[in-house]
């Protein structure tokens, strides 16, 4: 099998030689317009290093390759490639400048460029001595879906290189990368058959495709990205987020829907993401979308906003960080399911107020698994806000029926009546999703597990003992005896329940690679390491249960930190917080002082996941192998090994639970 570098060093050869001549007839004016003028759409003077334009404006002037100017028709349209539409233009002749011609035509024209501004050609000269090339289009071949990669490491692979995308073998892997890895799991911006479309059009903006390419990283083996894996998809990340600043967000431009797909995927930063929030509200997309629009189109715009939505209730999950997004202002229909979108047909589905209200006329079905996973983080987010983002106080303490707290639990009952969370275990549900061939169809089944993970977090964060012990320090009422005790065990339950859906989804071949999995999963060790420390401070013997639990926490923690610098050092912040803190159980003694200010510090970090993720490493120290805590005899007791159905990452992966000290502190939701 061929190396991607080596093919496109060979077109390179091949295109050096079978390009023909220029004659006397083919010369033209060359296309030469900078970045801000094409978009504009203005005539450009095509001086460097700023054209006339850009200096009157004082703005930055970007030349782009050469090849960015080609248009599509610019591609034979001999062949097509398996899977596109037969008509369509090849994506390689638009999208992957063969980077030594490219360079060659570019330095004559700088050099030409230099002679001008120097007075030694005339303007008119210029302008005629230049002809105007076409980039002749590749040999045709047929990619496969998947291209299979070579074993040989590619040298010598800069960081400069990831500012222009990739050969078209390695781009092709990265885009079948990204709909098998990371589409609808959980977010979901496109409709594959078309998205892909538009990239053998050349159509997709760089925002975007940079985006995609930084997100498909995350999951790919390719050897092109061997040893450099990490400054590739900061690179690519990076230039996305430039792209889109430069190319989409000036007082000329305005954004379009692609935009707002684009700057939810940069980067989980919160600024990052209240912006893609405030460019949702601009595009109008919690409203429904123009029937003049097709229905893809449609879908497509319902889908963009219910993924920014997703993501504005993940990155509030801490203190001081409120949604963006009100539930009352949105009018769009939920997403259709995945076959009636793949299919490009139409289909009336219920609004978001519509499923959340007990009042609803008939029972509304959700027969979209996108939909389960919006219930859910809308359940996430109204816990959040109560116990987290400090709301004033409820004047009814949470044991009455009246309060926020019960309407919350009845809230909750609602989302598991349309989840129904109890009714159908996981290796069932897997079996619907299976194709004929065999394989998962993973972008349904995904969002059914993540949709009851996020239920179950839900519910230990409102029924948290250390959350609701602060909210009582400030109502100064008389607190039932078993209020706390009871919550404790609902919180427990549902901490049980994230380690058995996990591990039930991983035996059962789902990717189960969400970084929002190492948060309900601390959250849900947490909580579980309070009761076995509770249990032993009272001389109780401690449920073998609770310990099972506990340690698969532990394993989910390690395997998704092998992808997540965020999951490594929640990893070790849960192992640290197991050793250092012991004497717990005055967190259910509601006759006790307040919480002592050092383990009130400890418990914050335990369940702010904004607090979590952006823990700076060098406070985290490895806890003493001699620590006195159940941790260490806990697998000789229980014979668990440390590859008991967690395994599956690639050769590459680290296991060593210690990589929290070379993460960067990001959080890619």
């Amino acid at each position: 099998m061929s190396d991607p570098a080596g093919d496109a060093s060979n077109w390179e050869r091949s295109d050096a030689r079978a390009r023909p001549a220029p004659t006397v007839n083919t010369i033209r004016r060359i296309r030469q317009a900078c970045t801000n003028c094409r978009h504009r759409k203005t005539r450009c003077s095509g001086e460097r290093p700023r054209c006339m334009n850009c200096r009157r404006v004082d703005r930055v002037c970007h030349y782009e390759p050469y090849s960015a100017t080609n248009p599509p028709n610019a591609a034979s349209s001999n062949g097509s490639v398996k899977g596109r539409s037969p008509s369509a233009p090849s994506a390689t002749s638009t999208l992957f400048p063969r980077t030594g011609l490219l360079n060659r035509i570019n330095t004559i024209e700088s050099q030409l460029a230099q002679l001008h501004s120097q007075g030694l050609i005339a303007s008119s000269s210029y302008q005629e001595l230049s002809p105007e090339f076409t980039e002749p289009s590749p040999p045709q071949q047929q990619f496969p879906p998947s291209v299979p990669e070579t074993t040989e490491p590619v040298p010598d692979i800069s960081n400069a290189m990831f500012t222009t995308a990739p050969p078209p073998p390695v781009m092709a892997h990265l885009i079948d990368t990204y709909f098998l890895h990371v589409h609808n799991q959980p977010y979901t911006y496109f409709h594959e058959q078309s998205f892909r479309e538009r990239l053998n059009y050349g159509v997709v903006p760089k925002c975007l495709l940079f985006a995609i390419l930084a997100s498909a990283l995350k999951f790919s083996d390719s050897d092109y990205f061997a040893g450099c894996r990490r400054e590739a998809t900061e690179a690519y990340a990076r230039e996305a987020w430039l792209a889109l600043l430069n190319d989409h967000l000036t007082v000329e431009n305005n954004p379009s829907l692609q935009v707002a797909q684009a700057s939810g995927r940069t980067s989980s930063g919160w600024l990052k993401i209240g912006l893609a929030v405030r460019i949702a509200q601009d595009l109008q997309l919690m409203k429904e979308p123009k029937n003049t629009l097709s229905p893809i189109e449609q879908e497509e715009h319902r889908r963009a906003f219910w993924s920014i939505y997703l993501l504005d209730k993940l990155v509030s999950v801490g203190q001081s960080r409120p949604p963006a997004i009100s539930e009352e202002d949105i009018h769009v229909q939920l997403p259709v399911d995945e076959e009636t979108f793949r299919r490009g047909i139409w289909k009336k589905t219920p609004t978001l107020h519509q499923l959340i209200n007990w009042k609803s006329e008939g029972d509304v079905a959700v027969n979209s698994t996108f939909t389960q996973t919006i219930l859910a983080a809308t359940a996430l987010g109204r816990c959040v806000r109560y116990v987290l983002h400090g709301r004033e106080i409820d004047e009814m303490p949470p044991w009455d029926p009246r309060s926020d707290f019960t309407l919350l639990n009845t809230f909750l009952l609602l989302i598991d009546h349309h989840l129904q969370v109890e009714t159908i275990p996981i290796p069932q549900i897997v079996e619907q999703y299976r194709k004929p061939d065999g394989t998962l169809d993973f972008q349904s089944l995904e969002h059914v597990v993540f949709a009851r993970i996020t239920f179950h977090t839900a519910h230990c964060l409102l029924n948290h003992p250390f959350l609701l012990r602060m909210r009582l320090q400030k109502g100064n009422c008389k607190v039932p005896p078993k209020f706390l005790t009871r919550s404790f065990e609902v919180s427990c339950d549902h901490a049980r329940a994230i380690s058995s859906v996990v591990e039930d989804a991983i035996a059962s071949g789902c990717h189960v690679q969400s970084s929002f999995y190492a948060y309900a999963s601390i959250l849900a060790g947490g909580i579980l390491s309070l009761a076995i420390h509770i249990d032993q401070e009272k001389g109780q013997v401690t449920d073998p249960e609770l310990l099972s639990h506990y340690q698969k926490a532990i394993h989910i923690l390690e395997r998704v930190g092998r992808r997540w610098d965020h999951a490594s050092k929640m990893h070790l912040q849960l192992m640290l917080f197991d050793a250092n803190y012991h004497s717990l159980s005055a967190l259910l003694d509601s006759t006790s002082p307040e919480v002592d200010p050092k383990l009130e510090a400890a418990l914050w970090l335990m369940v702010d996941y904004v607090a979590m993720s952006a823990l700076n490493e060098n406070a985290l120290t490895p806890p003493p192998l001699s620590t006195d805590t159940f941790l260490s005899p806990l697998d000789s007791q229980m014979n668990i090994e440390n590859n008991d159905g967690f395994t599956g990452m690639p050769p590459d992966a680290n296991t060593d639970p210690n990589v929290a000290f070379l993460g960067n502190g990001s959080v890619p939701l």
